[in-house]
């Protein structure tokens, strides 16, 4: 089990993008996208490679991501949540190319 601690960038990440109040998980991280600066997406990217790529297993993992991403609900996606994530972590390293 992963512990969920408050300063964990991807928490942070996770819970202050994906909370319970988003009308879908597509327009916040739109939104994200259109005001983090590059130099926070590339953290974030950081962040969340770091902990796609951790030794923690992959229910763990998932626990995590939905525990702290509490406003998305994976089943309607049809992925993961860890799936979930390395496909926003593709969106964000997509859009600093562009930046």
């Amino acid at each position: 089990m992963i512990e969920i601690r408050v300063s964990d960038p991807v928490f942070q990440f996770l819970g202050g993008i994906f909370h319970q109040d988003i009308e879908s998980y597509e327009i916040a991280l739109e939104e994200y996208l259109g005001y983090a600066s590059k130099k926070e997406q590339e953290d974030d990217v950081i962040a969340l490679t770091n902990f796609i790529n951790s030794n923690f297993s992959d229910e763990d993992k998932n626990n995590f991501i939905e525990e702290a991403a509490d406003g998305v609900y994976f089943p309607a996606y049809e992925v993961t949540p860890l799936t979930w994530l390395k496909q926003v972590t593709e969106k964000i390293k997509n859009n600093i190319e562009c930046l």
